[in-house]
């Protein structure tokens, strides 16, 4: 069949849409009976293959004039080289600085001063692993820390520093950025998972051509553009994220616990020596094995023509050739644990408890029924918050602290989790242990049918709220691509509805041995009246980050790093002055004016030292 066969074939499917849209809003109030049949909506994209490799899934929606669009890499951190973690994460960084033709005025002018840039990094490389033989015989403590440094490799960085200097007349910041934005194009950003990184952008309909170039050209001709000076960011990065979080370090260990053999265990952002010792060659390799488009999906979602974007696609996208190396994969497996794992902590935190399990990966016969029993579990009207919150008053309830149960089926395994904040009075392991017998009261206790019956119709209204977001269809599409096939977005609910009670208390014995588990246990750390280690900025961000959710709080560290590493004093004054007219009121009741004060603080503070050097120059 040829492509535009396949594309008639699809664009007469997608005029079933609005029909099947409304039968599936309907199914919410439907009689019970029905919830088995597996009805609802069935998400129907045009997906057509390149002959390059690359996968090209489509969905039109007419609903509004934009498109949300987006490129998925079938990579993260957990193909990350051994001894090179955070690789993945850092070539996401990198694809913001442009190519041979975005981010510059004269590349040619540029490139004998990257070439002068690596081989002043190879004898710095060689340097500095002097400096770490030094630190393993107890000579200095931090080989990152300037004061400690060999008066060669200060002078190699002196020089290192003016070749930067010297290559910045030819950058032209934030082009790339500049460029869709000025174009209508909205939401432009990026993220490293585990198993998947992906750039997206929503632009007007009219604007899609853009995206086909940019992103096929950062398919094609991406370049290392300050590499050394972004790594430094990445690490600055993970300081605001991990370092200075009040359990971000916590969290970071009990998870490198919990897998013990697996790269699941190793931050997507990096171990900080081993992101410190890796070269932009280590990058090029990296990008030529995984950024090739065989490797990769594209995904579009809104108003626009399929047969005008697969010949769009064609132009761009099937110019570039296939990977000459497949991309390995991820062949280590984590071993059954055959013990129980404790790990004990102190943080500027309430109290807390989480228990884990490992499980299978996505698309696991046993997924569903998992699923199915983290909603029986979570939720105000769930088993945990009945137990722990209602009866026992043993944890904090309300949006933010109630007890959690969640499954996560990743590309090569999972694991489930229980979690809880103890309240004042109790103590964790007092929670511990009413949590497991929660679980053994599903062990062969009753499953009843109204609990199976309020998770079916939320497993159905979800499957309704999916289809409302093109954004939200851009990330299921795209991400289910690379994990096991976009159309587990179908079969992953039809799947959760055909679960009993029988099959959720087969898996809680399977899983759920108490012998086996993995439990992380924080008390709250006594305030030390000698510390002077924070500063008062430190202590006010990580006081904001603890209040947030998590994905919030990275969202605003790393708008921090951005603002923190920005060069442009024009665009911090046009954040200056728009932050000033947006402020929230005082009385904001989710903290969204304290959160504005600090970024607008920071912004000062980054604009008054950019503008403080301009005038030192002149």
């Amino acid at each position: 069949m040829t492509d535009e066969e396949k594309i008639m074939r699809q664009q007469r499917s997608r005029r079933r849409f609005g029909i099947a849209l409304m039968v599936s809003v309907g199914l919410l109030h439907a009689p019970s009976g029905w919830l088995s049949d597996g009805l609802g909506q069935e998400v129907e994209p045009t997906v057509v293959t390149l002959d390059n490799g690359l996968t090209v899934i489509m969905l039109e929606r007419h609903e509004q004039p934009t498109v949300a669009g987006g490129v998925f890499y079938n990579v993260g951190g957990a193909d990350d080289p051994r001894g090179k973690s955070g690789i993945a994460h850092l070539f996401e960084h990198m694809l913001f600085k442009g190519s041979k033709i975005i981010g510059t005025s004269d590349y040619e002018a540029e490139r004998p001063l990257i070439a002068e840039q690596d081989r002043l990094r190879d004898k710095m490389i060689a340097e500095m692993q002097k400096m770490r033989v030094r630190k393993r015989r107890g000579q200095i403590d931090d080989v990152l820390d300037p004061a400690q440094w060999t008066s060669a490799y200060t002078e190699m960085k002196k020089r290192y520093d003016e070749l930067v200097e010297e290559q910045r007349v030819y950058i032209k910041n934030n082009e790339l950025f500049n460029l869709y934005t000025t174009n209508g194009g909205a939401r432009l950003n990026a993220g490293t998972m585990e198993d998947a990184t992906f750039y997206f952008v929503v632009l007007p309909a009219n604007k899609l051509e853009l995206l086909f170039w940019i992103e096929s050209d950062r398919m094609a001709n991406g370049i290392m553009r300050e590499f050394y000076v972004e790594r430094d960011n990445v690490r600055e990065e993970r300081r605001m994220r991990t370092e200075s979080t009040p359990t971000g370090m916590l969290n970071e260990r009990f998870n490198s616990m919990f897998w013990q053999s697996h790269p699941y265990g190793v931050p997507v952002i990096g171990w900080p020596s081993e992101v410190e010792s890796i070269t932009r060659d280590d990058v090029r390799d990296f990008y030529k094995v995984y950024y090739a488009p065989n490797n990769a999906c594209l995904v579009l979602v809104g108003d626009f023509n399929t047969e005008s974007a697969m010949t769009l696609a064609k132009r761009y996208f099937g110019r570039i050739p296939r990977g000459e190396k497949v991309p390995p994969p991820v062949i280590t497996e984590e071993p059954p644990p055959i013990a129980e794992r404790r790990f004990y902590g102190e943080a500027e935190t309430n109290p807390r408890v989480m228990i884990r399990f490992h499980t299978g990966a996505i698309g696991h016969v046993d997924e569903a029924a998992l699923d199915v029993l983290s909603e029986l579990l979570s939720g105000k009207t769930g088993r945990l918050y009945k137990r722990l919150v209602t009866q026992e008053e043993a944890v904090m309830g309300g949006r933010r602290g109630g007890p959690r149960a969640a499954h996560q089926s990743r590309k090569y395994a999972g694991y489930f989790e229980i979690s809880a904040t103890v309240k004042e009075g109790h103590q964790p392991e007092e929670v511990e242990q009413l949590i497991l017998e929660e679980i053994d009261r599903l062990r062969e206790g009753e499953i009843t049918e109204y609990e199976l019956e309020k998770v079916k119709n939320q497993v159905l209204a979800s499957s309704v709220q999916r289809l409302r977001s093109n954004m939200g269809l851009l990330f299921q599409l795209g991400l289910f691509e690379t994990f096991i096939g976009w159309d587990y977005i179908n079969e992953a609910p039809k799947r959760m509805l055909a679960v009993d009670a029988d099959e959720v208390r087969r898996v809680v014995n399977k899983y759920f041995d108490p012998a086996t588990r993995t439990v992380g246990i924080y008390r709250t750390k006594a305030p030390d009246p000698d510390a002077e280690g924070k500063s008062e900025e430190d202590a006010e961000l990580t006081a904001l980050l603890a209040n947030l959710p998590e994905e919030a709080g990275v969202h605003m560290a790393a708008t921090i790093e951005r603002i923190n590493s920005s060069e442009d004093i024009d665009r911090l004054r046009r954040m200056r002055d728009s932050m000033g007219a947006r402020m929230p009121s005082e009385d904001d009741p989710d903290g969204q004016a304290a959160m504005g004060r600090y970024m607008l603080k920071q912004v000062e503070k980054r604009l008054a030292q950019l503008e403080s050097t301009q005038k030192e120059s002149e």
